[in-house]
């Protein structure tokens, strides 16, 4: 199917190199486990959440993922998500890694220039005649994965941090009273009030790096997904106009690994009228105090740490500690001959939705 990338790949017979399969969950699964002992990127994997990536209509595994093979061992992985939009170009997503016992041997390079090949089709079919971007990040304390990057012709565009409460209870009985401003109320983000919680959310995120609209369809994949917790997850309203939403997620692989419960904070936004009130850090507060009673033990995100809203500053007063930083990579591919250097997004910072959904999952790894 991919005859022309996948010539560029036989230069390593000593490997197998095929797209990514549903009966190769098992392998896959192991191989994510591998890297994250290694890498230790704060999200273990589980076998339920890469099987999501056969269901997410923005990603074809069956064109858009490739595998290197040691036999039956799985060594390297590769996949692509597409945005909701292009405007003004279509930063096209891809994770990946490779095996920590296989790195040096060119695994991630033979990778990403597939992924060259591969992304331009895949691109064309949504967004024909618009400039392509290659979008991937790495952790910045990876000096090999970063020089990859550079050797590749990427840019570093913007960085996030993931930042960790690791003592959710102790940061709790430190947290200062953060109430709801005079009439605005706290509720559970139910069925009925997703459409409300998906409005805020693309009305807050409009200003942020890279951030693309949430569809109906990838807002349903996102509420629907085996991770996500609405028990947990809060929509702030005043006199029924919904103001600010916090959106959580719980990884059980995390909970196996550590013995701990981790409630994953995957989106905090405020609608832009409303901002400057105090809405979101007292709904944020609400939410952490109902993880604890919940009996989760930590708490962990992802922010920009250039955010347009201050949200660095308001995380570090709830008691939040950067754990490491991830530079957002970026490669034009020319799709289309622009009249000048192509614009940015809109927006400042770098906090785009579904960088799936979050925007820092899983690094790709040095070769």
């Amino acid at each position: 199917m991919y005859s022309f990338s996948l010539d560029s790949l036989k230069s390593a017979p000593e490997f197998t190199w095929r797209p990514i399969g549903r009966s190769d969950l098992p392998a896959w699964l192991r191989l994510r486990q591998a890297i994250e002992a290694v890498d230790n990127d704060g999200r273990p994997p589980s076998e339920a959440e890469l099987a999501q990536r056969f269901t997410d209509s923005y990603v074809d595994m069956a064109r858009g993922s490739m595998a290197a093979w040691d036999g039956d061992r799985m060594v390297g992985h590769h996949w692509m998500k597409a945005r909701t939009s292009a405007e003004p170009f279509h930063d096209f997503w891809q994770l990946g890694g490779v095996d920590p016992e296989y790195r040096g041997l060119g695994i991630g390079t033979r990778l990403l220039d597939w992924a060259e090949q591969a992304a331009l089709l895949l691109h064309k079919e949504r967004y024909l005649g618009v400039l392509l971007a290659l979008m991937d990040s790495c952790p910045m304390d990876n000096a090999t994965a970063v020089e990859l990057f550079r050797a590749r012709g990427y840019e570093q565009v913007c960085w996030t941090h993931h930042m960790v409460m690791p003592e959710l209870r102790a940061a709790l009985a430190a947290m200062p009273a953060s109430p709801a401003p005079t009439g605005v109320a706290f509720h559970a983000v139910s069925r009925e009030r997703s459409e409300d919680a998906r409005a805020v959310r693309n009305d807050s995120f409009r200003d942020h790096f890279g951030s693309t609209p949430a569809t109906e369809e990838t807002w349903a994949q996102f509420t629907g997904s085996p991770a996500f917790r609405a028990a947990n997850s809060f929509i702030a309203y005043e006199r029924g106009k919904p103001l600010a939403i916090v959106m959580c997620e719980e990884f059980e692989a995390h909970q196996k690994i550590t013995g701990q419960r981790d409630l994953y904070i995957s989106v905090v936004g405020t609608a832009r009228a409303d901002r400057g009130r105090g809405i979101a850090s007292a709904l944020l507060a609400h939410t952490l105090r109902v993880a604890g009673e919940d009996g989760y033990d930590t708490t962990s995100l992802e922010v920009d740490a250039n955010s347009p809203t201050g949200a660095l500053g308001l995380y570090e007063r709830l008691g939040y500690q950067p754990d490491k930083t991830y530079a957002l990579q970026r490669k034009f591919v020319q799709t289309v001959q622009p009249d000048s250097h192509p614009a940015e997004p809109h927006g400042r910072g770098c906090k785009p939705f579904g960088s799936c959904p979050q925007s820092v999952v899983t690094p790709s790894s040095p070769p």
